[in-house]
């Protein structure tokens, strides 16, 4: 009898935002994202669970209008 080999898949891990283009080009921008990531680790391991989504819904918006008022500045700044 033949052993079958098992194949493991590894699973993807989040994205660390220090280990991207943008801590090169932005370091300030890395360290905000960065900021962000780490909230939202604390945030999903509150035990309250409703207070947990809402407060991670609340970041997930917050983070969007960070990424939105900050793609015009660096619109801005390619251009100078």
């Amino acid at each position: 009898m033949t052993k079958s080999e098992s194949v493991v898949i590894p699973f993807p891990s989040a994205r660390n935002p220090l280990q991207s283009f943008v801590a090169d080009e932005c370091p300030l921008q890395a360290a905000a994202e960065y900021r962000a990531a780490l909230l939202a680790k604390l945030l999903r391991r509150m035990p309250e669970p409703e207070l947990a989504n809402s407060t991670s819904a609340l970041l997930s918006e917050l983070i969007v209008l960070y990424r939105r008022a900050i793609a015009p500045a660096a619109g801005r700044a390619a251009h100078d």
